[in-house]
């Protein structure tokens, strides 16, 4: 009987182990996850601290969060897009109603005078629009391509909190200079990381109104930008540790408790003084 209770005393004791060993290679990979990244500063000015809060919230928190900008960067998505379609090429002129016998008075001669230059008109209105629509296509598959080397470089990153970040610059900038950031900075989410992680200096780049300063301003900014690997956190060395007792130690009230269990044909206080034991 006491071997057999050795036995289910043992078998509790390997399961708790395993447990923890599972919890300290779960820590231990999180710590690796955390270390991953890049450290990105403005001119020697060190970047805002990531905010635990934020990253570690419960997965509902995040969740709601996380839709809140989707829905938030579907209207900036929408403003960028109305503002890029205000700075294209101008639209064709319309060509105009056809000419008519009888806006020409009947006047055959005058008729045909009017419908051939109405022709010629015609042509070139058709020429023109083919040109505009063809520049727009050019404007669009350009705005892509940066799009998709923005989206890809971000990934590139690999950092926790570049979604909050983005979100500091889409609250301070205007979908205009977002849109020149993207189009003109040669890495466009290393400038948008930076100036999320540095709200001062993303408001005073916001405060530059006119274009061609706002472009020399964020090129001069690119320049400044010094990147560093983040380093990895040394944790301490966990120890694991069960319940069990070392060869030759004695346990009086462990004894006094498996005694009374044989007796009583109840062990669940021997149970409950080794998780004790463990928690200690």
């Amino acid at each position: 009987m006491t071997e057999l209770v050795e036995q289910i005393e043992d078998d509790f004791e390997m399961e708790s182990v395993a447990d923890e060993v599972e919890a300290v290679e779960a820590d231990d990979t999180e710590d690796e996850e955390d270390s991953e990244g890049v450290v990105i500063s403005i001119a020697g000015e060190p970047p805002a601290p990531e905010d635990d809060e934020e990253v570690r919230a419960p997965e509902w928190v995040r969740d709601l969060r996380k839709n809140y900008r989707e829905e938030k960067r579907r209207a900036k998505d929408l403003e960028q897009k109305l503002a890029r379609l205000e700075t294209q090429a101008p639209g064709v002129a319309p060509l105009g109603p056809k000419p008519t016998l009888e806006k020409a008075d009947y006047d055959t001669d005058r008729y045909e005078k009017e419908l051939a230059n109405w022709y010629d008109k015609k042509r070139q209105h058709d020429d023109r629009e083919v040109s505009v629509k063809s520049e727009q296509q050019a404007v669009q598959r350009e705005w892509e391509r940066k799009l998709e080397g923005y989206q890809s470089a971000k990934a590139g990153l690999k950092v926790r909190d570049f979604e909050f970040a983005e979100d500091v610059v889409q609250d301070n900038l205007s979908v205009m200079q977002q849109g020149m950031i993207v189009q003109g900075a040669d890495n466009a989410a290393l400038v948008v990381y930076a100036l999320g992680k540095n709200p001062k200096k993303a408001k005073e780049l916001a405060s530059i109104t006119d274009p061609v300063k706002f472009a020399f301003a964020v090129a001069k900014l690119e320049t400044q930008l010094k990147i560093s690997t983040r380093k990895a956190q040394v944790s301490p060395e966990r120890k694991i540790s069960g319940t069990g007792r070392p060869s030759g130690a004695v346990d009086s009230t462990l004894d006094r408790l498996r005694a009374d269990a044989e007796k009583t044909g109840d062990y669940s206080k021997v149970f409950q003084y080794k998780k004790q034991k463990q928690k200690a």
